[in-house]
């Protein structure tokens, strides 16, 4: 089961309250051609059929993963994408720590 409601993710998503973890997180956006309105758009979509499981860590929040599709409008291709993330600042920001194709 999900460690964050897909409620409250979409919520932040649609305010654009999202944060890359890194520079990595950047670079594979940018690869994609992915602006941060897609990325919060393919957020927004998220369903529970495309959670594949939560990351445990010591130190830091836990990760959802999901494995889903997305169809950037201007492209009308289908993306397989890994997305992974936790939620922050009383789930009200995510902290997106992976964004790319599966």
């Amino acid at each position: 089961m999900a460690e964050y409601e897909l409620k409250d993710v979409k919520v932040a998503a649609r305010q654009l309250n999202i944060e890359y973890r890194g520079r990595k997180v950047f670079r594979d956006v940018a690869n994609l051609g992915y602006e941060l309105k897609e990325v919060a758009d393919c957020l927004s979509k998220l369903t529970p059929n495309e959670y594949r499981k939560t990351h445990h860590y010591d130190n830091s929040p836990p990760d959802d993963e999901y494995i889903c599709s997305y169809v950037k409008a201007e492209d009308e291709k289908m993306d397989e994408l890994y997305v992974k993330f936790c939620l922050i600042d009383d789930r009200s920001l995510i902290d997106l720590a992976s964004f790319h194709l599966s």
